[in-house]
């Protein structure tokens, strides 16, 4: 028995009558990384703990190294590396604990990002040690000396998360892990191509998100009815690829109907790309699609409110009007809409994994 079925039972035993009157909507977008204020605690005092860590190690090697001169700066960067890489270790093995042998979700995603950054620190580190001259003169120099930097550091944390994930089986570390992958093969294609890298830097955004997002979709397809931990890795791939997604498509339509319409046509093709992506969402059944879109969606309401001449008070006003009454009237309806949606989609075969039919769901 698992330590969900554990807590559950003993909810249904101290209120026997929630197994009848608050029965758990099937298919829904549980967030199971948090239980209960413990876990807030203990997350609170391993990112204390985490950030102690840090400080420690940096007053620690101000205090045995010096920088006078080129190689003492140099022995200063490979000590500091070799403390960033314990550091690491030590988050690692705390992860151990929390993670893998307690099942600690939120806990576990805070190891996690610390791990990562004392990871990644030491990756950095090394890599100017190993791989630049004994100086930089000027900008151009160091440039060229740190060409491969970004895809090294991506490479490296897209490989260090994803086996803190084959370790720890934590959901949130696919969805880190395949967001690092995705941009190792951006900073790639910019290591060889620099000068396209920029030119198609918001194109390579949005593949990036599209590769997130199809990889979500993939562990929805095996979990339909959202109630393992594939369908875990599936919502935080999705909330990784929404706001790659919508940044890129609505950067490169607003640039369109600027130069077709003004900014006025800019903010109705927003809203009009969070419609669109309300419509993905729903056919799919993954709310997180549209949190990356509520802010956009905020400032774009807000230009279009103003723009009919109305002050700054009201504008603000009937922008959170208008904005939360919409995701109301959504969160609300939700699985009103989708069953009208659905209704023409197979309810069984590979379609009916990828868009789950509403069949039996009470309101």
């Amino acid at each position: 028995m698992t330590s969900r079925n554990i807590s559950q039972n003993a909810v249904d035993t101290a209120h026997p009558d929630r197994r009848l009157s608050d029965p758990s909507p099937q298919g829904e977008e549980e967030l199971r990384f948090i239980r209960n204020f413990h876990d807030v605690f203990l997350s609170t005092g391993l990112t204390i703990f985490a950030v102690g860590l840090g400080v420690v190690s940096i007053l620690i090697v101000n205090s045995f190294v010096n920088v006078d001169s080129v190689n003492a700066w140099r022995s200063t960067a490979r000590f500091y590396a070799a403390v960033s890489f314990l550091d690491a270790a030590i988050m690692w093995m705390m992860a151990e604990l929390f993670a893998r042998t307690r099942r600690l979700f939120l806990p576990a995603i805070v190891i996690l990002l610390a791990f990562s950054v004392f990871f990644l620190s030491g990756v950095f580190v090394s890599y100017v040690v190993l791989f630049s001259e004994q100086r930089f003169d000027g900008v151009a120099s160091a440039l060229k000396q740190l060409h491969a930097l970004p895809v090294t550091l991506s490479a490296s944390g897209a490989i260090a998360v994803l086996a803190y994930y084959l370790r720890m089986k934590l959901p949130f570390a696919m969805g880190l892990g395949a967001f690092a992958l995705a941009m190792t093969g951006a900073t790639a294609y910019g290591y060889y191509q620099p000068e396209a890298f920029a030119e198609n830097f918001y194109r390579l955004q949005l593949a990036s998100g599209v590769f997130l997002f199809l990889l979500g979709v993939f562990f929805d397809a095996r979990d339909p009815q959202r109630n393992t931990r594939l369908s875990d890795n599936g919502f935080w791939l999705h909330l990784f690829a929404a706001p790659l997604i919508f940044s890129s498509v609505t950067v490169m339509a607003s640039r369109a109907g600027d130069a077709i319409a003004g900014d006025a046509a800019a903010a109705a093709t927003t809203l009009m790309i969070v419609g669109v992506f309300a419509f993905i969402s729903l056919l799919i059944n993954r709310r997180a699609l549209l949190v990356s879109g509520l802010i956009s969606a905020a400032v774009s309401i807000g230009f279009l409110v103003s723009s009919v001449g109305l002050d700054g008070a009201w504008s603000g006003a009937l922008t959170l009007l208008l904005l939360g009454g919409a995701m109301v009237l959504l969160g609300g309806g939700w699985h009103v809409v989708r069953r009208v949606l659905v209704a023409p989609f197979p309810k069984n075969g590979p379609i009916a994994r990828v868009i789950p039919p509403e069949i039996g769901r009470q309101e």
